[in-house]
This record gives C-alpha cells, sequence and structure tokens, in this order.
C-alpha cells in the first residue's frame, strides 16, 4: 500500500541529490526506467514487457533508478525492483532508487525505497537522472514521457566523445516511430550541429532485445 509522503517536512529530509549516486561506478550499473505513471489498456503489453526487463536487470546486478510512482510502467518498475532487489539489514530494497519530484504525487512508497535526490519540476528531475544513470529504457507514455525521452537526447547529443557513454533505449517502434522520423528530419537540416539518430538512440522491441544491451554485473 502506497505511503503518502507528499508533506513539506518529509521532502525537507530528503537530500538534493546524494553524491555517491553520481560516481562513474555507481552511474554504470544504474538504469532509469520511465514511461507512464498511468494504467491504460494499451499500456498492458508494455507493462508486462517492463517487469521482465526490471526483473533481468535487478538480478544481473543493476540499480533501477524510476519516480517512485505507484501505477503504469512507473509503478511496474517500482514494484518489480522491490520485489527481486538486495535488501539491507533493516530490509530496504537498496537496487530501488527515486528521484522525488516536490510537491510528491501523493502516491510516492518511501518505504519501500530508497530515495537519492528531489527535484521541483520535471526539468530539474531530468537532469539529475542524467547525473545519475548511464543508461536508460523509456518506455511509451505521455507528453511528460516525451518529455524526458527528448531532454535526455538532447544532453546525450552535447556530450564530448570522451565523456562517459549514455544508452537511451525507446521501447516500441509502433510509438515512437515519429520521434525517430522526426529526428531523421532535424539531422537533415541541421548536419553540422546534430547527430545522426542512431548515434544517440536505439528503438527495441522486446525485452530479450533490451536485456542483450546489458552485460551481466553478476557471476
Amino acid at each position: 500500500m502506497a505511503v503518502n509522503f507528499s508533506t513539506q517536512k518529509f521532502f525537507n529530509e530528503v537530500p538534493d541529490l546524494v553524491d555517491k549516486y553520481t560516481s562513474n561506478e555507481s552511474r554504470k550499473k544504474t538504469v532509469t526506467i520511465l514511461g507512464s505513471a498511468t494504467n491504460s489498456k494499451a499500456l498492458e503489453e508494455y507493462m508486462d514487457m517492463c517487469a521482465e526487463v526490471t526483473e533481468g536487470l535487478v538480478k544481473n546486478g543493476y540499480n533501477i533508478l524510476s519516480g517512485c510512482g505507484s501505477h503504469g510502467i512507473m509503478g511496474t518498475a517500482y514494484e518489480e525492483a522491490k520485489k527481486h532487489s538486495a535488501v539491507d539489514m533493516n530490509g530496504r530494497p537498496i537496487q530501488n532508487l527515486t528521484i522525488l519530484v516536490e510537491p510528491g504525487w501523493g502516491d510516492e512508497d518511501l518505504k519501500h525505497c530508497v530515495p537519492i535526490g528531489k527535484a521541483k519540476s520535471e526539468a530539474e528531475r531530468i537532469d539529475k537522472f542524467f547525473k545519475t544513470s548511464d543508461n536508460f529504457v523509456v518506455f511509451p507514455g505521455g507528453s511528460t514521457t516525451l518529455q524526458e525521452a527528448t531532454s535526455l537526447i538532447n544532453f546525450k547529443k552535447h556530450l564530448e566523445d570522451s565523456a562517459p557513454v549514455k544508452k537511451i533505449i525507446l521501447v516500441g517502434k509502433d510509438f515512437f516511430d515519429g520521434l525517430l522520423k522526426q529526428y531523421e528530419t532535424i539531422f537533415r537540416f541541421n548536419p553540422d550541429w546534430y547527430k545522426p539518430p542512431e548515434s544517440l538512440f536505439k528503438i527495441l522491441n522486446t525485452p530479450k532485445e533490451i536485456l542483450k544491451e546489458f552485460p551481466k554485473l553478476l557471476k
């Protein structure tokens, strides 16, 4: 059952960003999962895919970073990470990470995850996702999901070749094909400013394809 942690007092106790999660080692083993925070019939297939991907990543040693919501893609990632994560001595799932948006939505369950930061806007939270993760798997969602995807792609576009590699995977050709075409057009109009889409992100369609992108961290 979700616990309402949306009071100002609770958010005051959450750090802006925990430094250790910005380290190279931590970023490499952290996968940020994004997508719809609401349920719908059309999303059921992707929620099932998200569950399989999240379970596989956690069992292979990756941390899952999400927005801590209890519905849709976000809720699926959160619940699967909670279910399969290693736990600390107090039983807290240590591979289930979150960055909160203040004020909260009221459905956050902070009892079963590790809050590693907070943000006062979605744009600020996206920036902190980028600072704490080198890997992003974006499932279908609404306009906020598109904002998250395009912001991450834009951040990656500006990285130098010597910067840490950022992996951005968009899940579902039927949902993201229009975005791919838009980036192909942008690149055609701005070849000296933009990189070709294939160097910025991949569109994959199955859990097997996604998990092949992540080598096992645990023997």
